[in-house]
């Protein structure tokens, strides 16, 4: 079974749990809404991008297949004002307690297995924008999972 979806449902889940994430809106895949909310995450989306992420999987010795990809998503942090240092913060916050997560349980809550892992790749792009400033973090998680070849 491909473990690509199940990766996406468990950040879908998880993200909103994790430390300082309070009020923060998660949304699997684009925003539902044109009024976003100040603080947001799109789990398997980047705004301007045409993939979601990526996977492979190899069968090895033993029978296994093990699968390596990536999921994409973006974390932003807006304000109405000129405070570009409060957005900023407040995005690696959030990206602080991502990657603390993933430092504790690699498995995703168990999703990844075989010895699986994860980690995360953070992109910086802050902006001032007419409506205020503006901190977006693109978030690559990389994982690889082994399983029995079904």
């Amino acid at each position: 079974m491909t473990a690509w979806p199940q990766v996406v449902d468990r950040l879908v889940t998880l993200l909103p749990t994790l430390p300082g994430w309070l009020g923060v809106t998660v949304y699997d895949g684009p925003p539902v809404t044109q009024d976003a909310p100040a603080n947001y995450v799109t789990v398997g989306y980047v705004v301007g991008e045409d993939m979601a992420g990526d996977y492979e999987q190899t069968d090895t010795a033993g029978d296994l297949t093990e699968e390596s990809g990536t999921v994409r998503s973006e974390i932003v942090c807006t304000t109405g004002n000129v405070d570009l240092p409060s957005v900023r913060a407040r995005a690696f916050q959030l990206a602080d307690a991502w990657r603390a997560e993933i430092r504790r349980d690699g498995t995703l809550g168990g999703v990844l297995t075989g010895g699986g892992s994860s980690s995360l790749a953070v992109d910086v792009q802050p902006a001032q924008t007419t409506a205020g400033s503006v901190q977006r973090l693109t978030v690559t998680l990389s994982y690889m999972s082994r399983s029995s070849a079904q």
